[in-house]
């Protein structure tokens, strides 16, 4: 019987993974486009959550390896379509590649927007992401608690040693290289689960009745305002200072943001858009080329291969250059003189090419 709840729970944690990645291309859409010396404050927000959200997905899959699950990540049905559907219980909205600009900004809040009331969601199922993000709770961070109660529920039933039974060679520890805020967290009890999991939401949600990510509780760093929180400076152009209430507007010092400083990039870009052999179709080819030996890189490392995540992190810089590239093509035949931006597409492993930024060790084994 144990293996059969366990199932549901490795459902719920490869949705966690894959919802957790499925924030990335969008906001990496909108730092990629945004002007950085007119929009410090707000590049370097963006930029800290993209890492955070790396952060949530690396710990989601030392959880789901700690009860002896299998992180899925190199799939085609790994990532969304963009725009992809996002459907909460109380709201649905479409979320993109889009450039930074004010609404992509508010897209980014509906998907960070904090829990308001606690709910007992013992035995709540929740759907298979299939391209598509479907949860029956209303917020990420009350998803979060489902799995937490199905997790307790486990342990009380089993006991700890029969459901935290994964191989710890497979956990991803803090002496791995990562860059972004808060610390890798070794999982491979209870105890270490529910630590991860609050960590990943405070920093998105705010820890509880805050506006700050709790990383100076749990980690002794500098104290920093929650993902939602985040992106709200720089929607309402202004800073959060200390005493300032969640439910409430900032009223720190002003943010400077300049909306027009941006790359007047496409919405949604598609390879597939732009001509055979256009500057825009190679250069939109390549980005989804590197964006698929990354998920596969993702893979191998949440897989046996925690080594791996250096190289990784390596590459989401370089989609950085790739994107750039893109940035500065002009798309064919238009009027509003857009130009073309990263499509974050899926490319199977056998059509998959070797480039010259590939890492030279990893040649053979990732073409």
């Amino acid at each position: 019987m144990l293996a059969t709840y366990k199932k549901e729970v490795f459902k719920n944690l490869q949705t966690a993974i894959e919802l957790e990645h499925s924030t990335i291309p969008p906001y990496l859409a909108a730092f990629f486009t945004i002007d950085q010396d007119s929009n410090a404050f707000s590049w370097e927000a963006i930029r800290s959550v993209v890492m955070e959200e790396m952060l949530h997905m690396t710990l989601a899959c030392n959880i789901l390896n700690a009860i002896g699950g299998t992180p899925y990540i190199d799939h085609p049905k790994f990532i969304p379509e963009y725009p992809a559907k996002f459907n909460f219980a109380d709201r649905k909205f479409d979320v993109g590649i889009l450039k930074f600009s004010k609404d992509s900004i508010e897209t980014f809040m509906e998907i960070e927007k904090p829990s308001e009331i606690k709910l007992n969601l013992e035995g709540e199922e929740i759907k298979g992401l299939m391209r598509q993000i479907d949860l029956d709770e209303r917020t990420i961070g009350e998803f979060y608690e489902t799995v937490k109660e199905q997790l307790k529920c486990l342990v009380k039933e089993y006991g700890e040693k029969e459901v935290f039974n994964g191989d710890r060679r497979l956990q991803i520890s803090p002496k791995e290289y990562y860059g972004g805020g808060g610390e890798i967290i070794e999982v491979h009890n209870l105890e270490t689960a529910l630590f991860a999991i609050d960590v990943i939401v405070d920093q998105g949600e705010g820890a509880p009745d805050t506006i700050f990510d709790g990383d100076t509780t749990f980690f002794g760093q500098d104290q920093e305002v929650a993902h939602f929180f985040r992106f709200k400076e720089i929607h309402v152009e202004r800073k959060y200072k200390e005493g300032d209430k969640p439910r409430e507007p900032p009223t720190g010092a002003a943010v400077a943001v300049d909306w027009k400083a941006t790359k007047n990039m496409i919405d949604d870009p598609k390879a597939a858009n732009f001509p055979k052999g256009s500057p825009a179709r190679i250069k939109a080819e390549e980005f989804n080329q590197l964006y698929s030996h990354f998920l596969r890189l993702l893979h191998r490392t949440f897989n046996g291969e925690s080594q791996l995540i250096v190289k990784a992190v390596g590459m989401m810089y370089q989609m950085k250059y790739i994107a750039a590239e893109l940035l500065n093509i002009q798309v064919p035949d238009n009027k509003e003189g857009k130009v073309a931006g990263p499509p974050f597409e899926y490319i199977p492993p056998a059509e998959r090419k070797q480039y010259d930024w590939l890492i030279t060790e990893l040649v053979e084994e990732l073409v």
